[in-house]
């Protein structure tokens, strides 16, 4: 499967650089993680305070919890396969390592969502596509050098 996509990709040259599929394969999850988002926070919690466990939370945190996951596992499958198919680590391995830089981010990007939002008082989806490019290129190659490369010995982390 995971051929068939890069040689699908691969037949177009644009398609042959890698930063070029991260990005169109980070774009897509981003899609759907922005999909969700409006969803979530436009349609499913109507009131601005969403009680979890007792606790008060404002909507549009709660909704980027729920976006951001959604996004991490169609951006793990995508990068995966199209972007760094030739890493011979395990899968499992592979998706601690994305799920592990995925939580970090998460933070990077709740922080300027509420920065966006809260204090600039820009529009929450908006906020929400803005915390997502501000973060792209470090993404790129934390997963190119870490989660996603080469392992030369047989038994490394």
């Amino acid at each position: 499967m995971c051929s068939a996509i890069v040689n699908t990709l691969n037949q177009y040259r644009f398609f042959q650089n890698k930063i070029v599929r991260f990005f169109f394969s980070a774009g897509i999850a981003m899609l759907v993680d922005v999909a969700v988002y409006f969803i979530t926070f436009n349609f499913i919690f109507i009131n601005d305070v969403v009680m979890i466990f007792g606790h008060p939370n404002k909507s549009h945190n709660v909704a980027l919890l729920i976006s951001y996951s959604c996004g991490v596992v169609i951006n793990f499958l995508l990068t995966k396969y199209a972007v760094f198919s030739d890493s011979n680590l395990a899968s499992r391995k592979q998706f601690l390592r994305f799920s592990f830089i995925a939580f970090l981010g998460f933070f990077g990007n709740y922080a300027l969502l509420r920065f966006f939002v809260e204090v600039c008082n820009i529009a929450p989806t908006l906020a929400r596509v803005a915390s997502a490019l501000s973060l792209g290129v470090s993404s790129y190659y934390i997963h190119k050098f870490f989660t996603f490369k080469i392992d030369t010995e047989t038994n490394g982390l």
